[in-house]
């Protein structure tokens, strides 16, 4: 396929008038449109290609873009806004009321109405609808239902116009005005920063370019309150459910460009009056983080003590268990026999441990048990992939935690939760570092007061992505029932992976050979000090060495690193990759879908990095990977075989969600064991270089790891510990619920760094 057209920033901007004479293609999502149009001195049209709120054969538009040349569509106008204006001749006049504007008034009519009232007849239609009802075949009734759609029309046009004009892409003017609909005008002048709270992927610098725009003041009260909000939305996605009043200030006229005697007061106190940010103490949450909080806190504290209605006996859980064994063909640990009886006793139970500690076993002994005990049992995990390997040892269908609470994108809410619990007796969450606090809400609300909730983890990986640091934060306070697994079970006592990750967590320099043709390990490193040097190393690693040496597939062998950005960046590690493993980059007539710089093959492993709960019936999550199955050049789509077998066809405007996953990041691959991870690891990942990071990569791996890098990054990577540094105050939560009169728990010096440095 050839590539699709890519505006060249550097040809000239025209307008363009003309009357959609076909719609080729259109996604009603999103609006992404391609558009033939009618244009003045131009016998065969321009073909038009960018976002239409309501694109409609007949409508008259005025379009601003850049002209390119398509490969193989020819010449194309790339719009940056596509605007309905009304139509001014009688011809277009007619294409528009015969659009299908109103049911009930076709070509046919259209024809008449104009045939009587010519040029005038829009403004006829407005200002006196009831001369309409001489049409022969139209009547009073249809005369006004046709004027009162023209006049939303008219709206729907003036507000686009607005917007569009200071300087908002047509896209997101659609999403405002579905949004606010006839007040879309009046709230972008008066308080545009109501974009960023109210609406999702629009955030503080979009509406502040905004107002700006609409000639808003820098020291106006709408954007010091907007700048509050941001600073505690940026909080958040480092991490953070809270922060202090002096770094929340600090950070706030940073990002507003004011002076540090700026007062804010005002501004804060005025968002605490309309509830977008909440106050505990000194610290300031955001509201939906504080409500988590308080929600996560109080389900803690009401499963905190043992059951008091409980048939079971220790008798039967060690009969079970001893049926188990022998289904399973497995011996259990002591520490893991007294994990299952924990589970058997408590509704919120935690069970911890490293790798190879045997949290896989425990789990397969859980739904054996509860099985045999008649209780029906629930398997979920954040990621696609750890759900799968839930199933695949235990037998039981498992379900990302997103599918199991099941998203309902009418109401942007999850169809389980308080009024509709998740059917089952037991609930088993594997990988449960990886739940942010407001996940943890969504997924406590649904666990009825009768269903044991049973989270596994490993508390020293990185925690969440998104705010938080629930499975940590539960860990640490006493009364929460945690069985922690320290016996190591997994690989053989030559393995090296282990000990690796045993003394990162401990903060201790790992000394891991270099190959050298003699030493026999499944953990080497291989030094490179430049990064180019490294990402050439890992190339070859990947696309020779580790196959021929070791017998890897391809399938087989996953690049981690840090960072999405430079020469050790998942973009570039994922060109180099993609060149030397798809066979279909050097067809002779190789079929491609091209996305800005990144070009997607046939056979190209991808990864979904959104959301995105209308694709398919049963949504695609973030992190879930697949392979490129075909390409259809006609309607410009992707097929990708996801790791569950699904076919997806993501259409035009949805193929942004996809990168390449030949490399991956470390955050990304949380949730995942990979037969070989080669892992990328040096000091222009400075930044990012700490302990849990470094852990979490090597624990990926199971049957090989390869480091290539400087020792001095791993060096720094082992010694840091940046990612603990969280403002959470969930335990405090839970002890004020427990114990009101007790002392509060001291928060955690390093975060209570992070929510006063």
């Amino acid at each position: 396929m050839p590539p699709m057209p890519k505006t060249d920033e550097s040809a000239a901007e025209e307008i363009v008038r003309g009357v959609i004479r076909r719609i080729t293609f259109r996604n009603p999502s999103n609006g992404y449109s391609v558009l033939k149009l009618n244009v003045a001195d131009q016998a065969e049209g321009v073909t038009v290609v960018g976002t239409c709120i309501d694109a409609r054969e007949g409508a008259s538009v005025v379009v601003r873009g850049a002209y390119t040349k398509h490969p193989k569509f020819g010449p194309q106008l790339n719009a940056i806004s596509i605007v309905e204006i009304t139509p001014e001749t009688a011809e277009g006049i007619e294409k528009y009321l015969g659009s299908g504007l109103i049911k009930g008034i076709g070509p046919k009519t259209a024809k008449l109405i104009v045939k009587r009232f010519g040029a005038e007849t829009l403004e006829i239609i407005h200002r006196e609808p009831e001369r309409l009802a001489a049409v022969r075949g139209l009547g009073r009734k249809k005369a006004l239902l046709l004027a009162e759609a023209l006049r939303q029309q008219s709206e729907i046009r003036e507000i686009m116009r607005f917007l569009v004009e200071h300087n908002v892409s047509t896209n997101l003017a659609s999403r405002i005005y579905e949004r606010y609909g006839s007040r879309a005008v009046e709230t972008v002048t008066r308080d545009p920063y109501l974009l960023a709270r109210e609406m999702r992927g629009i955030g503080f610098l979009t509406a502040d370019t905004i107002a700006l725009n609409v000639g808003l003041k820098p020291d106006s009260p709408q954007r010091l309150k907007a700048g509050l909000h941001y600073a505690l939305e940026q909080a958040s996605d480092e991490g953070h459910c809270f922060l202090s009043h002096e770094v929340l200030i600090r950070r706030a006229r940073a990002l507003l460009g004011l002076q540090d005697e700026y007062d804010l007061g005002d501004a804060l106190r005025e968002l605490l009056k309309e509830q977008y940010v909440v106050q505990k103490d000194d610290c300031y949450f955001l509201e939906d983080l504080a409500r988590a909080e308080e929600f996560v806190a109080g389900f803690v504290a009401r499963r905190l003590d043992p059951l008091k209605a409980d048939n079971t006996n220790d008798a039967d859980i060690q009969d079970a268990l001893n049926k188990a064994e022998q289904e399973l063909g497995l011996k259990f640990s002591a520490e893991q026999r007294q994990s299952v009886q924990y589970a058997t006793h408590y509704q919120l139970m935690i069970i911890t441990g490293g790798p190879g500690c045997g949290k896989t076993t425990v789990i397969r002994a859980l739904t054996s048990v509860f099985s045999r005990l008649k209780r029906k049992v629930l398997l979920a995990a954040p990621t696609g992939r750890a759900a799968q390997r839930m199933s695949q040892v235990t037998s039981l269908p498992g379900s990302t935690i997103h599918r199991l609470l099941r998203f309902d994108p009418h109401r942007h809410a999850f169809l389980h939760g308080p009024n509709n619990p998740l059917p089952c007796d037991v609930l088993i969450i594997d990988e449960s570092s990886m739940i942010d606090i407001r996940l943890a809400r969504s997924l406590f609300s649904a666990v009825s007061a009768k269903t044991t909730l049973i989270l596994v983890g490993d508390k020293d990986q990185l925690p969440s992505v998104g705010p938080g640091r629930v499975f940590a934060d539960l860990i640490s306070v006493p009364e929460v029932k945690t069985a922690s697994l320290s016996q190591l079970f997994r690989r053989s006592e030559q393995s090296s992976i282990n000990t690796i990750a045993h003394m990162i967590n401990s903060g201790v320099l790992p000394n891991i050979p270099e190959p050298d043709g003699v030493t026999k390990t499944d953990g080497y490193f291989i030094a490179k000090n430049t990064p180019d040097e490294a990402a050439t190393t890992i190339e070859n690693l990947v696309a020779d060495q580790l196959p021929r040496k070791f017998g890897f597939e391809n399938t087989e062998i996953s690049v981690l690193t840090p960072s999405n950005r430079g020469p050790l960046g998942t973009v570039e590690l994922n060109r180099r990759l993609q060149a030397r493993l798809n066979p279909a980059l050097n067809g002779p007539t190789a079929e491609y879908y091209q996305l800005g710089e990144t070009r997607f093959y046939p056979g190209d492993r991808v990864c979904q990095r959104v959301n995105n709960y209308n694709l398919h019936e049963a949504g695609v999550f973030n992190g879930d990977i697949g392979y490129v199955f075909s390409i259809d050049p006609n309607d410009r789509s992707l097929m990708v075989e996801m790791w569950d077998g699904r076919l997806i066809k993501y259409e035009q405007g949805e193929v942004g969600q996809l990168s390449l996953a030949y490399a991956l990041t470390v955050h990304r691959s949380q949730g995942s064991e990979m037969p070989c991870v080669v892992l990328a690891l040096n000091e222009s990942h400075y930044n990012l270089l700490e302990r849990q990071l470094l852990y979490t990569a090597v624990t990926r791996a199971k049957r090989l790891l390869v480091i290539v890098g400087s020792r001095r990054a791993l060096a720094i990577a082992t010694r840091r510990m940046e990612s603990k540094k969280r403002g959470t105050m969930l335990r405090t939560r839970i002890k004020e619920i427990c114990d009101p009169g007790a002392p509060r728990y001291e928060m955690d010096e390093e975060v209570e760094d992070a929510g006063t440095a």
